[in-house]
């Protein structure tokens, strides 16, 4: 992955979890990498741990003009942006009897309207550039419902379909758009789930037929991938990232035959 030494990546949601381990995988393979975060003391200890190829700016995705600084920060680090990787997401555990308004539209704004913000801005700047790639990093349950998540597999499961759009819509300028769908991951937010649980794990997990959850480099890497050549001939994909969830349903009787 040489190719990334001349490339500049923005990461949304990197001071933690999936989106600090593709800004660190990134940068393993040479390129820049711009660490944002709504935390911007994460940001500058992930960017840090990077050293001279990475810069941290404050992004709230949930608010425009933050994004509008935070892409001409990018601008100024690297010259321009050739790879964008929406991370971002958050999660209200509420069916939608129980769901305010204000939670639907926080959970809608940081999963599904932040990538329509941030990629209205960077797609002019990719064109510049010849073309680019951007990896939305969407989840298994915008394929699969899970139960009392109505707004996060709505806002996820709309991830993926404009994934699919901008690919149509952009292929011409030679910018590739394409989704990763992680199944449960070992995240600072899902860790808190697991209290929850009875064992003290990700229950998700356990319906895998993997019976683990990933780590977040198990994400990362396929990501990342998704922005390189390797990918060339790769636009509109949703790649599920899940040990095997969404595979299908596992009949216990038919094992009894």
């Amino acid at each position: 992955m040489s190719e990334f030494a001349s490339k500049v990546a923005l990461v949304t949601a990197a001071g933690a979890g999936i989106g600090r381990a593709i800004a660190e995988e990134f940068a393993k393979a040479g390129g820049r990498v711009i660490v944002s975060d709504f935390d911007l003391a994460q940001a500058r200890a992930v960017a840090e741990g990077i050293g001279d190829r990475a810069h941290a700016i404050k992004i709230d995705v949930r608010d425009g003009e933050d994004i509008r600084r935070g892409v001409e920060a990018s601008v100024e680090f690297g010259g321009g942006i050739d790879v964008l990787f929406n991370v971002a997401g958050v999660n209200v555990v509420r069916n939608v009897e129980e769901m305010t308004e204000e939670e639907w539209y926080k959970v809608m704004d940081t999963n599904l309207t932040s990538i329509y913000r941030i990629c209205k801005l960077v797609v002019p700047l990719m064109r510049k550039r010849g073309g680019g790639a951007i990896v939305n990093v969407s989840s298994a349950a915008g394929v699969m419902a899970e139960n009392r998540c109505g707004a996060y597999s709505a806002s996820k499961a709309g991830v993926n379909l404009l994934t699919r759009n901008m690919a149509m819509d952009f292929a011409r300028d030679n910018i590739r758009v394409n989704a990763v769908c992680p199944g449960s991951t070992r995240t600072p937010r899902i860790e808190k789930y697991w209290k929850n649980s009875p064992t003290g794990k990700s229950e998700v997990a356990e319906l895998s037929p993997m019976r683990r959850s990933a780590e977040p480099e198990e994400i990362a890497r396929p990501a990342v991938f998704l922005a390189s050549s390797g990918a060339s001939y790769m636009t509109g994909a949703i790649v599920v990232v899940d040990g095997g969830l969404t595979a299908g349903i596992h009949v216990a009787t038919f094992e009894r035959m």
